[in-house]
């Protein structure tokens, strides 16, 4: 807990010394497939010069800390893409390192996002994964979405694990909120709702809230 606490400082600070810069909060919550509920709150800063840095806890690992940093870049008018290459450290029940890549893609009403990471264990090697979630989505209006989610695992010296799924959500003054349901006509499907908001600061006289990205 003293090293999450330590860690959201630091982000934090990261976020103030930049103007134009935004900040994002995201939380997940699992439920289903014969497991216990498990909530997994996500940060995200970004400053001007486009500069990232994320933390997350309990998404590698349950009890497990994770800090990411590393820079976005992004074009396009009506095609637009952006690619965060970073990298970042693993502390908790599971210590160690990972690499990771965001990435997102959009088109009139249709948007594209991945997120993928090699996290390498620091204790054996059979912690080692590789890890995926991208979503495929299409927005009629400004305030819904609905689209498909693949969920795809990789564990060292295992054959790969793919959860497919469907996903629906909100977004309105700044708020997001998708819910989505994974291998939907299986017995053993399991849910994931999330919330998340984003902030962007535009220097020390101008703060505006803006409409997230979904999650």
């Amino acid at each position: 807990m003293r090293a999450l606490v330590l860690s959201i400082a630091m982000l934090f600070s990261f976020f103030y010394g930049s103007g134009q810069s935004r900040i994002s909060l995201e939380q997940y919550t699992y439920a289903g497939g014969g497991q216990p509920a498990l909530f997994s709150p996500v940060l995200h800063v970004q400053t001007a010069s486009r500069w990232y840095a994320e933390a997350r806890y309990n998404y590698e690992e349950i009890n497990t800390l994770s800090v990411y940093a590393g820079h976005n870049f992004s074009a396009g008018h009506r095609l637009t893409w952006s690619f965060t290459p970073m990298a970042g450290w693993i502390t908790g029940r599971m210590k160690g390192g990972s690499i990771g890549l965001n990435s997102d893609l959009s088109w009139n009403k249709f948007s594209f996002s991945s997120q993928a990471q090699y996290s390498i264990s620091a204790s054996t090697c059979y912690d080692n994964f590789f890890y995926n979630w991208s979503e495929l989505y299409y927005s009629p209006g400004n305030w819904f979405y609905m689209g498909i989610a693949v969920e795809h695992t990789r564990l060292y010296a295992s054959g790969a694990i793919v959860d497919p799924g469907l996903l629906a959500g909100l977004s309105f003054s700044g708020w997001s909120i998708p819910f989505y349901v994974f291998k939907p006509f299986n017995a053993s499907q399991f849910f994931v709702v999330g919330l998340s908001w984003e902030w962007r600061h535009a220097g020390a006289d101008k703060r505006q809230v803006t409409l997230p990205a979904v999650l």
